[in-house]
């Protein structure tokens, strides 16, 4: 009868671990999709106003079309943060610990932003209301609005959603994968 509890052969080299892969490509994913929103984003507030009827261009526009100081601001760290989350890819598809430590740095710091943004955008949707007051007669205030908790579970929900992926970041490198060789990789080895 064969001992089933022998060594495995030396020889034999077993193949690293998948989840790098999945984590760096899903990374990329996610920091290129952020590259093209942020491009849409600025290019739908600076174009925006210039597509619109002549009839609507007469008159100020409503804070939510407007670019706020914050917004540029949050426009121009979530373009940083969009590159950061690239190379937090690039570096955890290389089996590189430093992939870790910058998902994490991306990860904490994106959760700041989203609930930075949680709250600017709860201030817009308040401010639409007096605007419209003091706007009456602009074809903005005319149309059919969303009421204010309407709104408000509109900006939860998108930002929400924009939660998941930083949290499950903190949880996998935070508490799961904190060593070398849980990248799959002997400790000596240097993978590229």
């Amino acid at each position: 009868m064969e001992d089933q509890s022998a060594p495995l052969d030396p020889q034999i080299e077993l193949a690293p671990t998948s989840w790098p892969k999945v984590i760096g490509i899903l990374s990329i994913v996610w920091g290129g999709l952020g590259l093209t929103c942020l491009a849409c984003g600025i290019g739908g507030i600076l174009i925006g106003p210039a597509m619109m009827p002549p009839q609507m261009r007469e008159g100020p526009l409503p804070p939510s079309m407007r670019i706020a100081p914050w917004q540029a601001g949050m426009f121009a760290f979530g373009f940083i943060l969009a590159i950061l989350l690239i190379v937090a890819g690039v570096q955890t598809m290389r089996r590189n610990m430093a992939g870790r430590s910058l998902h994490m740095l991306w990860a904490a710091v994106s959760i700041l932003l989203t609930l930075t943004n949680i709250y600017f955008g709860w201030r817009q949707v308040i401010e639409v209301e007096p605007w419209m007051r003091d706007n009456p007669t602009s074809p903005f205030a005319k149309g059919p609005q969303l009421s204010r908790g309407s709104s408000m579970a509109l900006v939860f929900a998108l930002n929400g959603i924009g939660l998941i992926w930083p949290t499950f970041l903190l949880i996998w490198f935070g508490l799961l994968k904190r060593t070398k060789a849980s990248f799959g990789a002997s400790p000596n080895a240097d993978f590229i």
